[in-house]
């Protein structure tokens, strides 16, 4: 199957977001909702597209990634998600959401340091989370069936 590894990289990506956002921001409605549709485009695009073009799509057309589209706070909030939950899915990535706010977008610290602050992730080279930890290798084996069921899912929650 076309792009099959990146599927799965991106499938396990999103299932840690959605981990992180209910521990630690359980009581935000909105952005556990939001979440539930975490780089889903990708899993469709990766149907059909090369993995270049995707990534500069998504980067260049979703809030949660510095670009030219204006922010909200939700914006913030999911970018550093995306950031924190890097570290446990993609060992190509294994900065946490500090580390990677002033390697790759210091200009951000005035919006990203004060959730940081609010989660307690405000630290470099924090240790991974054992919850968080356990929850990411539990997922390790991702099947095509479990990307499709993902894909099902996700058409259920935009067709409510």
């Amino acid at each position: 199957m076309k792009n099959e590894e990146c599927m799965k990289y991106t499938y396990r990506h999103r299932k840690i977001v959605i981990y992180l956002a209910n521990k630690y921001f359980k009581d935000n409605k909105e952005l556990i909702n939001r979440v539930q549709l975490h780089d889903i485009d990708k899993l469709f695009m990766y149907l059909f597209y090369e993995v270049k073009d995707i990534t500069k799509i998504h980067r260049n057309n979703l809030s949660h990634h510095q670009n030219e589209i204006e922010k909200t706070e939700l914006d913030y909030m999911e970018m550093v998600l995306d950031w924190e939950s890097a570290r446990y899915t993609k060992p190509d990535k294994p900065l946490n959401a500090y580390d990677t706010l002033y390697k790759f977008y210091p200009e951000l610290e005035d919006k990203i340091l004060p959730i940081l602050k609010e989660l307690g992730i405000d630290k470099s080279g924090l240790d991974m989370e054992d919850d968080v930890f356990a929850y990411a290798k539990s997922i390790m084996n991702v099947s095509i069936d479990d990307i499709k069921r993902e894909i099902v899912d996700t058409l259920d929650i935009l067709f409510r």
